[in-house]
This record gives C-alpha cells, sequence and structure tokens, in this order.
C-alpha cells in the first residue's frame, strides 16, 4: 500500500484548469521529483496535499486513509519536505 495516494485530483480556477485528473503514489522512503512547464499545476498540487488549497475532485490518501480538508496538520506534515524550483535547462552540449 502506497504512503501517498492521489487519484484523479481536479482544481480550476475560474474557467482555467490548473489540474485535470492527476494520479500520482509514493512509497515510503521514496523520493520525487515534480517537474513540469509553467503552468503545468506543480504548485497547485503540493498546496492541494498541503492543504492551502482545496481540490475541486478526486481522493487523496495517507497511509491508506483518506485526508480531508480538515486534516491539515497532518497535510502539513506531509508536505514538510523541502521544495526547490530551479529551471532545468533543455539545452544540450555541444
Amino acid at each position: 500500500m502506497p504512503l501517498l495516494h492521489i487519484e484523479n485530483i481536479t482544481r480550476s480556477f475560474g474557467s482555467t484548469r490548473a489540474l485535470a485528473g492527476a494520479d500520482l503514489s509514493m512509497e515510503r522512503g521514496e523520493i520525487v521529483a515534480l517537474m513540469g512547464a509553467n503552468g503545468a499545476g506543480k504548485s497547485t498540487l503540493v498546496k492541494i496535499l498541503s492543504g492551502v488549497l482545496p481540490a475541486d475532485g478526486g481522493t487523496v490518501s495517507l497511509d491508506g486513509h483518506p485526508l480531508r480538508r480538515a486534516a491539515r496538520p497532518k497535510r502539513q506534515r506531509l508536505a514538510s519536505s523541502r521544495c526547490i524550483s530551479r529551471r532545468i535547462s533543455s539545452a544540450r552540449p555541444a
């Protein structure tokens, strides 16, 4: 059973769809990099996982138990890992 499992997470801001069916599973001790283009929904997903924003739909489970917005302290501990934003160049050396 994964430590963290998110399924079909959706979030919109007005008519802008920030997340459309995001899925992710993480095992205990696993290190994951969340990468994507600007506007891909990375920050929105982290904010949903930490309880800062509610998801419009989908489920978040921690150690097999559903997390709800009221479980914010648990989510904040979950998101207490470091978030580092760094631009990664796709240019190849000559």
